[in-house]
């Protein structure tokens, strides 16, 4: 089964201490074989439960050459996602940005009886290390629910960092097993936000 190669923070690392072009360009060899196409495979062992996952390529913006993205897409901007980058494998789910459509859609969820449902599950989720993360507004509303009423857009992150286990097979299994720790709240917001355009 596929796991991460230690070349792959050999890169991550030449990146980090340059970002130049010229360092890339002269690093995308390393970069195909030993992040891109081990992540590939990686995406691959999980398709089967999750789906098909978008692993990205090389990106013009500097800031993006030290992670390596891929996401499997729920509905919308609603995913599975894990990045790797120097600090090793994280993992995260639910929505990377919602419309003013999507937004009124999450709150009336929210405020609703399933927000009951959404509360918890995030509340297990942070217990268990992840990190709530999104846009947010300025100000809390004042609901039982006021933290996740503040958020304009609903992603929960956890690192899994480094170790041997990230060269094997078992690479994959903790993807799967935290994506699966993370359905909860991805199959709230597919069935609550819906699409843009749904």
């Amino acid at each position: 089964m596929p796991g991460i190669p230690p070349e792959a923070f050999a890169f991550f690392a030449r990146v980090a201490a340059d970002t130049s072009l010229e360092t890339v360009e002269a690093n995308r060899d390393l970069w195909q074989r030993a992040v891109h196409e081990p992540v590939v495979e990686l995406c691959a062992e999980l398709a089967d439960e999750f789906g098909p996952a978008k692993v990205y390529n090389l990106h013009r913006a500097r800031n993006l050459w030290t992670h390596q993205y891929a996401y499997v897409t729920v509905c919308d901007t609603i995913v599975y996602g894990l990045a790797l980058s120097l600090d090793g494998l994280a993992v995260e789910g639910g929505s990377l940005r919602m419309n003013s459509v999507q937004i009124a859609r999450y709150r009336d969820g929210v405020r609703g009886l399933e927000g009951v449902e959404l509360q918890r599950a995030v509340d297990m989720l942070t217990a268990a290390g992840y990190e709530v993360l999104g846009e947010q507004l300025k100000r809390t509303p004042d609901h039982p629910r006021g933290e996740l009423l503040r958020q304009k857009s609903l992603l929960l992150a956890k690192s899994l960092g480094r170790g041997a286990w990230l060269e094997t097979g078992a690479a994959a299994e903790r993807v799967r097993a935290e994506w699966r720790e993370l359905r909860p709240v991805v199959g709230w917001l597919a069935e609550h936000v819906r699409a843009r355009n749904a």
